[in-house]
């Protein structure tokens, strides 16, 4: 049920890379879906009557491609390095071209791993790595609420809707070594592009991270995590936010819920702007070899300005059938429904498509 997705903890994929590897691996995923979607908020297509009307689309839902390796450079230690390209390889435009998601160089041993460069916001992994909101294949069809708490805190202004910072360049990160389940990260940020908005000569954006995780045998794991993360990124005092992960899962089914909360407030301002979002979620597998799985999903998250308040609740459902260990095909319904005005807009999609990872 876990994927490998800024920063700091350390770039989950790149980890899995030991010393004793000395050949580079290339790996990628090509995912496309049959889009059939209708928003009422933010980019719509309406009919002559002015309401929005329900259009078809063939996307990408998150191609990518990379390298990644190691060198062994004696005595328990190594190089790593990782590479990865996100592609739209259904686009029509030839100027869009691969956008860099990792470029990360490090070093890792018994001590550790440190590593530098883009790389994924380890904040973003303790509240969506292995939740079952991230393991939906439709790239429009549900964004995790938690995620959009972190997102509206770091970036003032920013829509509820709005999930980013998955990734940041930049970035230096060191974890430790897994002891008894436990494992633990910190990483920072320096970004000199920045100096002319905020006042912060040095880290523009730190966070800390821990995980552990308990093996009840049968395939059966209990995860917990922890973080917190703070930073200027804009024209702001610190934007700081801290978040909690609990999930468990075995073969057959998982359960997930997170939770951020966060605040920043901006300079010369007697208020703040809070944010503040949870998710939960189920998965059940069936059929041979757990190839079969439907999951489920609901979060909310809401931004509170001055007793004002946006909010978000979103809701998807999903199957999956494993074709192989490597493709998969899936049929998924996502709405987002929103709460800042007397109409509640809602946006809502069906997602058919296919994936394979090699």
């Amino acid at each position: 049920m876990m994927k490998k997705s800024i920063f700091a903890v350390a770039v989950a994929s790149v980890l899995t890379l030991g010393a004793a590897q000395a050949e580079t691996v290339l790996y990628g995923s090509i995912r496309y879906d049959y889009e059939n979607k209708k928003n009422e908020f933010g980019d719509t297509t309406l009919d002559a009557n002015g309401k929005a009307k329900r259009v078809s689309n063939l996307s990408d839902a998150g191609s990518r491609i990379g390298i990644k390796g190691s060198e062994d450079l004696g005595n328990g230690n190594a190089v790593i390095y990782n590479l990865e390209w996100g592609f739209d390889g259904m686009t029509q435009d030839e100027s869009k071209g691969a956008k860099t998601r990792k470029a990360m160089l490090g070093l890792t041993g018994d001590w550790g791993t440190f590593v530098a460069g883009r790389q994924n916001n380890p904040f973003y992994d303790t509240l969506v790595d292995g939740s079952v909101v991230d393991d939906f294949n439709g790239s429009n069809v549900i964004k995790s609420a938690a995620q959009r708490a972190m997102t509206t805190t770091l970036n003032p202004g920013a829509n509820p809707y709005d999930a980013s910072f998955t990734r940041v360049g930049k970035v230096a990160a060191y974890i430790t070594p897994e002891f008894a389940g436990f494992q633990a990260s910190a990483a920072i940020m320096m970004d000199d592009s920045l100096y002319a908005i905020n006042d912060e000569k040095n880290l523009d954006l730190w966070t800390i991270n821990a995980k552990y995780a308990y093996d009840f045998g049968a395939n059966g794991t209990l995860t917990a995590k922890a973080g917190y993360i703070q930073g200027k990124l804009a024209d702001t005092n610190k934007s700081k936010a801290w978040g909690l992960f609990l999930g468990y899962s075995q073969d057959s089914f998982g359960v997930t819920a997170a939770y951020a909360d966060g605040n920043h407030k901006n300079v010369g301002a007697d208020h703040k702007e809070k944010s503040k979002g949870w998710d939960l979620g189920a998965s059940f597998s069936f059929g041979p070899n757990y190839f079969s799985t439907v999951r489920a999903n609901y979060g909310e998250n809401q931004v509170k300005l001055e007793g004002n308040k946006e909010k978000v609740k979103s809701w998807a459902v999903g199957f999956e059938q494993k074709l192989s260990t490597r493709t998969r095909a899936w049929v998924e319904y996502g709405q987002e429904k929103y709460h800042d005005n007397a109409d509640k807009p809602k946006n809502n999609v069906i997602s058919v498509g296919m994936r394979h990872d090699f």
